[in-house]
Parts: structure tokens; sequence; C-alpha cells
């Protein structure tokens, strides 16, 4: 059926991408944000633009080719583009952020997802001048920055200032005493609990082997998140105890690299019992965690294709002729039983490890 808006909208992609394929081979880059120039010579800077005149639309075919180009919206080219920051459907950070190519430690909503922006922009609350309403008593701010506003980011922002920390040395005696009967002196695990310095790789070599155990060292992404975490959790019966500071749950950390060999430069160098352990050494150690490369932002959804609710040709319904009743599931195998742990993650069936089965 003819839709006049359907067609308006066509229009204007078609002439909004007209200027951008002219920018692609006529412009030396530059991030402006005026129609036909390009963002590093690469992308659309106006694609804000082209993404309103498709009604909102930012995942359609044409409205990704004209803002990537038709070449670079696809196959390996599309994602080697992904890992581009500049690229305004990149979930990719600047690497000065989260270390580069040794992983990620922060991912971002792309900017071209613009109706999850102007969301964020309509619904933001500045938390400095926001009114209670009468209920409950604000919290003392010497009380939020003391006790509670710990969170350390990916990029190391709200870390103890450098002078606070200790040896490496001294964090051992503290983990000792605080955490060692549950996690073994040497991190090898002790009463049931979870080892934090097991050497065994994650790789397995047949299917059927045993699950390997994870640990600190060979799983765990990033430095600056163990300590975050370690702060804000442990000991557990007194997490973010003051009797151990941020200078003890530092120098814990500068212990627990030390016992699985997290090297601080590209060399190798690793901790010394001696050696004064503080925000910066953590984001040196932040920068070589041995698996932080298999983490990456997941770029999913990466949609070419046309979209359709209604009178959709035979190759996008059900089985792929046109059969709305023959179907697979994504959450069943081949064979038709389910994915490994779908049901308890659907909480159709009761928990299984973990939380809901997780």
């Amino acid at each position: 059926m003819f839709s006049t808006k359907k067609t308006l909208i066509a229009a204007s992609v078609a002439t909004l991408f007209t200027g951008s394929a002219f920018a692609m081979s006529g412009s030396d880059g530059g991030s402006t944000a005026a129609s036909g120039e390009m963002i590093d010579g690469k992308y659309a800077a106006n694609y804000e633009e082209i993404i309103r005149a498709a009604d909102g639309k930012y995942l359609d075919k044409e409205v990704i080719e004209a803002i990537l180009g038709k070449d670079a919206a696809h196959g390996r080219d599309g994602l080697a583009g992904k890992l581009d920051p500049a690229n305004p459907y990149s979930f990719e950070v600047d690497d000065s952020i989260d270390g580069g190519t040794h992983g990620n430690t922060q991912c971002k909503v792309p900017a071209a997802f613009i109706e999850v922006h102007d969301a964020v922009a309509k619904n933001y609350h500045n938390d400095s001048d926001y009114v209670a309403r009468g209920f409950g008593t604000p919290i003392a701010e010497s009380a939020v920055q003391a006790k509670w506003n710990i969170t350390v980011d990916g990029d190391g922002n709200n870390l103890p200032d450098p002078s606070v920390g200790m040896t490496v040395e001294e964090g051992g005696k503290l983990y000792v005493q605080y955490c060692g009967m549950c996690h073994g002196e040497f991190g090898e695990g002790a009463k049931g609990y979870l080892p934090l310095a097991v050497e065994e790789s994650l790789v397995t070599s047949d299917f059927f082997d045993p699950a390997p155990m994870k640990t600190v060292g060979n799983y765990w992404p990033y430095a600056v998140t163990f300590f975050d975490y370690i702060r804000r959790t442990m000991p557990f019966w007194t997490p973010n105890a003051p009797f151990i500071g941020d200078a003890g749950y530092m120098g814990m950390t500068g212990y627990i690299m030390q016992s699985n060999y997290i090297p601080i430069d590209e060399n190798g160098t690793e901790l010394e019992d001696d050696t004064f352990y503080n925000s910066e050494m953590l984001m040196k150690n932040n920068k070589f965690m041995k698996n932080q490369g298999n983490f990456f932002c997941d770029h999913r959804p990466v949609i070419h294709n046309a979209r359709c609710m209604e009178n959709c040709a035979d190759e996008q319904v059900g089985d792929g002729k046109g059969d709305i009743n023959n179907y697979r599931q994504a959450r069943l195998l081949p064979d038709g039983t389910p994915q490994y742990n779908v049901p308890e993650r659907l909480h159709e069936d009761p928990p299984g490890v973990g939380h809901a089965g997780m």
C-alpha cells in the first residue's frame, strides 16, 4: 500500500545521503556538524539530521548506509568500523579511557542511538538541586563522600589519591588477616570459597572437560573493578571497613595482583614486595590484565534489512518460505532441546547455579 509518510522519509534520507556521498569524495575530515561534512573523513557529520529525517529509525539499512557509506556498513569493514570511537554506531570509548587494544573498561551508548540520548536528556535530574518533596532528610555531603560515593570508573575516576596506599607486603599481611580464612593465604581458596590466584587456563582441550576455575588472574578483566569490588563488599561481614581503609584495600589489591603475576608494563615487570601500591600502580596493572582482551563491547543489534511488520516477503517469514507456523526458536538447539539454563534464566524453572541460573 502506498504510504505518503514512508515516501517522504525515503526521499528525505535520499536527499541527505546525496550530500553525504558528495562529502565522502571531497572532504578531508574534521569533526563538524554541518551537512555534507565528515567526521574524521569517514562518517556523515549530520548523522543526527539523517536519522531524524528517517523518523528516528537509526537501524534501517538506508540510514546506516547514508551515515557510514555503503561500502563501510557491511561485513568485515563494518565490524572494523565499529571499533572506531568516532563512528556514530560504535560502542567504543576513546582509547585514553580504556587502555586501547588491551580491552574495554567502558562501553558507551552509540551516538546514533538518538532516541536513547533524547530520553536521557528529557528525564535527567541534577542531583545538586533535587528536592525530596518532604520525604526524608537530605544526606550530608560529607557523609556521601566519606561512605557512599565510592564508585570507581573504568578510567580511574574516584580512585584514592596516589599518596594513599601501602607496600605489597603490607597488603599481603592484611589479606591474610581478613581474607585468608575464606580465600586461602595465597589465594588458593579455602572452606569452599573461591580461589583468587590459581594458575589454570580457561581454554579446555575437550568439550567435555570440567569447567576451568575462574580466578582474578585468568578471568577478571580489570584491576580497577577488582579494587572497587573488594572495598564495596569485603569482608562480607563488614564491607568498606574503616579499620582497613582505602590504603588497606589498595594494598590487598596489590597483593592479589602480585599473586596472579599481573605485569605493570609491556616488558612484563611484576610487582615486588616493597613496591608501594597506590592508584597509579593500579592503573598500570589495569592495562595488562591477562583476560582483558577477551571482553569487548557487544555491538548488537546490527540490522541492515528493511523492517517489515506486515505483508512481508516469504523469505522474511517463519521458515523462510512464508510458513508462519514453521520456525525454530532461538532459545532451542537444532535438535529441539533448550539451550543451557534457558528455562532457569527465564524463571520458568527453579534457579540453577548462581542467581536465577546465570
